[in-house]
């Protein structure tokens, strides 16, 4: 099996997809030595993301996330599935009017994970 299959079930697809893509790891599974499967996980683990910019203020607006609230603790916003691995934002699956509700959203979730890392 593809490493990328695998990581693809504990991750959305489109983030694995778009890691393997990005480190060019394409062996199965069965094919990797485990200096190979360690150099893989060593790094999905070290991954950090930067965004490239952003339109400012003016333009922020309500972008309605993905990760399903039921996934997640509502104390930490740990992720039942993959201990310390924590949600918090817009990219929860959280929304509300626009005015304020969503940097609120966004601070006070942020608050809460940063309680428990």
């Amino acid at each position: 099996m593809e490493a990328r299959s695998i990581a693809a079930r504990h991750l959305p697809k489109r983030l694995a997809d778009r890691w393997f893509e990005q480190h060019g790891f394409t062996k199965s599974v069965a094919a990797m030595s485990d200096r190979e499967m360690k150099a893989v996980t060593q790094s999905l683990h070290a991954w950090q993301m930067r965004p490239s910019g952003t339109e400012g203020f003016e333009k922020a607006e309500v972008t309605a996330g993905g990760v399903d609230t039921a996934e997640l603790s509502s104390q930490t916003m740990e992720a039942r599935k993959q201990p310390g691995l924590y949600f918090i934002g817009e990219v929860v699956d959280v929304t509300g009017q626009l005015g304020g509700f969503n940097f609120q959203w966004a601070w006070a979730s942020g608050f809460a994970a940063s309680q428990y890392v």
